[in-house]
């Protein structure tokens, strides 16, 4: 088995075990309602909703990355009109023209 698998094997193994031992009734407060369940639906309810919210984060976060490298706006994001050149040694062999 690959190792991620047997990371999650253990991890739902150690989930159900608290599950199982967290099954006295409890008594959930919202506002004007009072409900008794056992605490284990309780800890499900509250692992369901922190699911939900983490993939809704992560969806948001993903349309808000861009794809490609963002261009700049404004007065430095125009290109130059001419190519840019180094100075420096000419492309030709032979020694600067004189200047007679």
């Amino acid at each position: 088995m690959k190792a991620k698998t047997v990371v999650i094997l253990i991890l739902v193994v150690i989930f159900t075990i608290v599950l199982i031992q967290n099954s006295g009734l409890v008594e959930f407060q919202m506002l004007f309602w009072h409900i008794y369940a056992p605490l284990f639906f309780l800890v499900l309810g509250v692992f369901a909703v922190g699911l939900i919210i983490g993939y809704l984060v992560a969806k948001v976060d993903r349309k808000k990355k861009p794809k490609t490298a963002a261009v700049p706006a404004g007065p430095e994001a125009k290109t130059p009109s001419a190519p840019v050149t180094k100075p420096g040694p000419s492309a030709s062999s032979g020694p600067p023209p004189s200047m007679s």
